[in-house]
């Protein structure tokens, strides 16, 4: 769910600030990399944050002299605060964050790792910054670590850590409207969707992600960006079954795939995934677990499950965001059973609960403040899509006759819905139509079915090499006045544009 925007962008529990740090001899500060950090990095990327800790305070307690460790605490409070964390954590580890620099600045300029762990904490930061709102200081932040990291990369063009970070900046950066892009060059930032990409693709042909030096996030952020950006999720499965990633003893990996296939409606195998987790490790809490399980359950219908897992994820949750997004799927739920009293309390719920920043949660507040009820057999065409039961989708869709539905949305919802579930189906000719006919219907209206449907309809005549009609419905697009999913639809719109530009 997230990180989606992995880009939209999607990427661990912490002592006290007294206790975590450490405790530096009168020796000089060094930056060893060595086998006990790495070993803790990697239990920190699969999500085991507790076994990482007891690494960390042993090298902090051997080698006091070691920043690496402070490095890895930032890594720590990230995992924590972007996964889970509450406003509270935030303003805690904010003044981790601080101190975490100025250790790391205390290292030798001669080393390499001197910028880059600085960098990377400016990266982590201005991720957490935009999820906790500061958007402004985000950018500052994300400024930063380009700059440090375009330095370290004159300075040592061999240090292949740096084109892992760097490599998804540029990606992120080459999706900025032409329009726009004079704020980077003044910002100091240059960058394209093909440069970025090459460079994760070059780190990632030299080893396996447990041989590479921030290898398990190189994986992610190339599994997202080649997913979301480039739009090319047969490659990215592919990828994650040519490397045989462990989404058995790896969280964040078993996140990441489930995530996907999920957004890639593969409901089964995202199912598959999160059964198969084995659940003895001792984790980072993850009620966003909770929130994908629900979903799965409901695209497959499952109502019962559905609801246990969705309250499983409003009851533990300490992060505001996706609430609303979760009351509206706990209302499909409740439709479904046709407990329509419980239905309306969680759209109801909706209006008062969570915050409206990400794109799903916009979404589900627009719905709830709707009069119109959907059509059942709509809602169930919509959650069978999402889940990849295409077939089941349109049987569902075949027995409404659209002249007989009775208002404009219900019958813009319809047209949509058809187009997708036969554009899924490999079948273009007969969701282009249904495409055509819902960006006619719905092009001035706040939902996001039309800009929806020209983007779709970009990608379609991409696919067919057809780069002027792609250029034109990207473009259609970005000029549709939708609120619910305008961050997203735009990002995809971009990096269409730009992919086509760049051939």
């Amino acid at each position: 769910m997230w990180l989606r925007i992995f880009m939209k962008w999607n990427i661990l529990c912490v002592l006290v600030l007294a206790c975590s740090l450490p405790v530096f001899a009168s020796s000089p500060r060094t930056y060893d990399f060595n086998a006990r950090c790495r070993m803790a990095y990697q239990l920190i990327m699969a999500m085991r944050v507790q076994e990482a800790q007891q690494l960390l305070n042993l090298e902090q307690k051997t080698h006091p002299e070691n920043l690496i460790p402070v490095l890895l605490q930032n890594y720590i409070d990230f995992m924590q605060l972007f996964f889970d964390g509450g406003s509270a954590d935030y303003q805690q580890k904010l003044a981790n964050r601080n101190t975490y620099l100025s250790l790391l600045a205390q290292g030798s300029r001669d080393s390499p790792y001197y910028l880059l762990s600085q960098a990377i904490v400016h990266f982590q930061w201005s991720l957490i910054k935009v999820k906790f709102g500061d958007r402004i200081s985000a950018a500052w932040e994300f400024r930063r670590a380009y700059l440090m990291l375009s330095d370290n990369q004159k300075r040592y063009p061999r240090f292949y850590p740096n084109d892992i970070f760097l490599g998804a900046m540029k990606t992120a950066i080459g999706t900025v409207p032409d329009g726009y892009r004079w704020i980077t060059d003044i910002l100091g930032m240059k960058g394209s969707i093909q440069q970025g990409m090459q460079m994760l693709k070059q780190v990632i042909a030299m080893g396996d992600d447990d041989q590479l030096l921030f290898g398990q996030e190189a994986y992610v952020y190339y599994c997202y960006l080649l997913f979301y950006i480039e739009r090319n999720p047969e490659a990215v499965f592919r990828f994650i079954r040519e490397k045989n990633l462990d989404t058995q003893h790896n969280q964040l990996y078993a996140f990441m795939v489930a995530n996907l296939a999920l957004n890639h409606h593969r409901s089964a195998y995202a199912l598959q995934v999160l059964q198969n987790l084995n659940r003895q490790m001792d984790y980072l809490d993850m009620p966003s677990l909770d929130f994908e399980l629900g979903t799965i359950y409901l695209n497959s219908l499952q109502a019962d499950s559905a609801i246990r897992y969705l309250q499983a994820f409003l009851q533990r949750t300490k992060t505001e965001y996706y609430k609303k997004d979760a009351l509206l799927r706990l209302s499909w739920a409740y439709t479904l059973k046709g407990n329509t009293a419980m239905a309306n309390q969680c759209r109801q719920r909706i209006l008062k609960e969570g915050t409206a920043m990400v794109d799903a949660d916009k979404a589900a507040l627009l719905e709830a403040q709707k009069t119109t009820p959907v059509d059942i057999h709509i809602l169930r065409a919509r959650l069978l899509s999402d889940g990849g039961y295409f077939r089941q989708a349109l049987d569902e869709l075949n027995t409404i006759s659209a002249a007989a539905l009775p208002d404009y949305l219900n019958k813009l919802m319809y047209a949509y819905f058809m187009a997708r579930v036969y554009d899924e189906m490999g079948e273009d000719e007969k969701a282009i139509p249904y495409y055509q006919a819902t960006i006619e219907a719905g092009r001035n209206l706040p939902e996001y079915y039309a800009a929806r449907a020209a983007w779709q309809m970009g990608m379609i005549y991409e696919k067919r090499n057809q780069p002027e009609k792609a250029l034109y419905y990207y473009n259609l697009c970005l000029q549709m006045p939708e609120k619910e999913y305008k961050n997203s639809l735009d990002q995809w719109a971009k990096a269409g544009i730009e992919r086509i530009k760049g051939k």
